[in-house]
């Protein structure tokens, strides 16, 4: 009986999902173009199919194995494989393709239709390259709206100073139009705008009327357009629910436990609980009027052992989840930060439920905290590419500084935010992080937390030994993913 023939080079991947929560999220520069390389484009939302052997010209530029590229066993004749420059997930590959990627210990120029797709995902790199990503211009401006400092609840845990306070019509609408002259003046291509508070939703007419004139600006400037509600699923209702499928603006929702485990840290001034509130948002309001809103949890000591039963009742609804540590908040002695054992212990409980459920839709990027797995400098864009607008119409740096907003009469709204409190640093300035082989995935942790815990800008982030201990487990989940969408388990 003859022996069946060996299967060829073959690798998988896959663009991760953006994510919607409360930071800006940088994006990912290339970190080089290989010769004759492929490259692919395709709808995020959608898994990839198995990239195809391309054809290429044989290139006398030299190639070798990427520096501190990380490897792991999968299941079967696949493994995965990772580049802290890749510019975009992790690759899965079979044994032939393994082979192939290991004749690249000696440099050698690329040849096969293998190499092209290896090079492309930066697993191979130019002979003498040095793995450094450079900086890229922004495409995407970023703006909080802060609607109002009005909340129906009473979080421990929220930043925001409460107060009946609100965005008036006139000042929402000059803020969209600045918006969208910074970003025209600055040459983006697209403006992303998130409604946000206290709860957004309570003054839902405002954010409707904000809406409609960015989509206005946007057909007028081209530039293209995203819009997100930020809510705490506690006020929504079912024509709202209607005019955000309609508009295409999507919805973030906050969800911390399920029952008792949520109630204990989301809950209204008379201390009543708001998990019943939530579900029937979500079950009977939202879901069967086709809207898929984005759940985020923020983890704290109080309902770290409970993530994971929250992210089943999510994945059971087939919800987006986003898994984020709690920050400590500036001007409160409260301790609400899980202690790092049962952070680990419970973050470890719910990869165990996404690969117990493992959906078919993108989830890598929401699995940890403010981790984005498409190589980046920054992880978010203060600075550069993010900015907030409080109800009163001044700017800020962040969200967590909003008592710090300045006002100036300019069409350049980033020139306001681009020297302030946070000293947003490359990952390549942080002298302890250079050499780490996951630098490029955590970009330090957020630099304001990453400042109140060490008490200066230049260090790692406080949860840099948790980032590390969690990034193995969370590569592959995806890798478990990539083969189940492409049929090979």
């Amino acid at each position: 009986m003859a022996k069946p023939a060996p299967l060829p080079p073959l690798l998988l991947t896959a663009p991760p999902i953006a994510r919607d929560d409360d930071c800006a999220y940088p994006e990912s520069p290339r970190l080089f173009a290989p010769e004759q390389a492929v490259l692919f484009e395709n709808d995020c939302a959608c898994p990839q199919p198995p990239r195809p052997a391309a054809a290429i010209e044989p290139s006398p530029a030299l190639y070798r194995q990427a520096k501190q590229v990380y490897a792991q066993a999968l299941t079967g004749d696949f493994l995965l494989l990772f580049s802290p420059a890749a510019p975009q997930g992790p690759s899965v590959v079979n044994r032939a393709a393994w082979g192939r990627w290991q004749e690249f210990a000696q440099p050698q120029p690329l040849s096969q239709p293998i190499d092209a797709l290896l090079a492309e995902q930066a697993l191979l790199a130019p002979e003498g390259a040095s793995l450094r990503l450079p900086a890229s211009p922004p495409e995407t401006l970023t703006v909080w709206l802060h609607i109002t400092n009005a909340c129906n609840l009473d979080c421990p845990y929220c930043y925001v100073r409460k107060s009946s306070a609100s965005m008036s019509e006139v000042t929402g609408l000059q803020a969209i139009e600045k918006i969208f002259r910074t970003a025209q003046g600055r040459r983006f291509r697209r403006v992303k705008l998130k409604y946000a508070g206290g709860e957004a939703t309570l003054h839902f007419n405002l954010i409707k009327t904000m809406a409609d004139h960015a989509r206005q600006l946007s057909a007028k400037s081209g530039l293209g357009l995203d819009q997100v509600v930020l809510s705490n699923g506690t006020h929504l209702r079912a024509e709202q629910a209607a005019w955000l499928k309609a508009n295409g603006v999507r919805l973030m929702i906050s969800l911390d436990g399920i029952g008792e485990v949520h109630d204990r840290l989301r809950f209204d001034r008379r201390g009543k609980g708001s998990f019943a509130l939530v579900s029937h948002t979500i079950d009977d309001i939202l879901l069967p009027q086709g809207v898929i809103p984005n759940i985020t949890i923020t983890i704290t000591r109080q309902n770290a052992a409970g993530v994971a039963e929250a992210v089943r009742w999510a994945l059971e609804r087939r919800l987006p989840v986003s898994l984020n540590f709690y920050r400590q908040k500036a001007d409160s002695a409260e301790e609400l930060a899980a202690e790092e054992n049962a952070l680990l212990e419970g973050m470890l409980a719910a990869y165990r439920v996404y690969e117990e459920m493992l959906p078919e839709r993108p989830f890598l990027n929401g699995l940890l905290d403010r981790v984005q797995f498409g190589a980046h400098l920054h992880t978010c864009g203060v600075g550069s590419s993010y900015l907030v607008v409080t109800h009163e119409g001044a700017i800020a740096q962040c969200q967590m500084l909003l008592e710090q907003g300045v006002r100036q009469e300019t069409n350049d709204l980033l020139s306001l935010v681009q020297e302030g409190a946070i000293h947003n640093l490359t990952i390549d300035q942080k002298t302890a992080c250079r050499e780490c082989a996951w630098r490029y995935v955590c970009s330090g942790g957020c630099p304001l937390e990453t400042y109140r815990a060490r008490g200066k800008w230049d260090a790692p982030s406080p949860n840099c030994r948790i980032y590390k201990a969690l990034l193995p487990a969370a590569l592959r989940l995806e890798g478990l993913r990539l083969l189940k969408v492409n049929g090979y388990l």
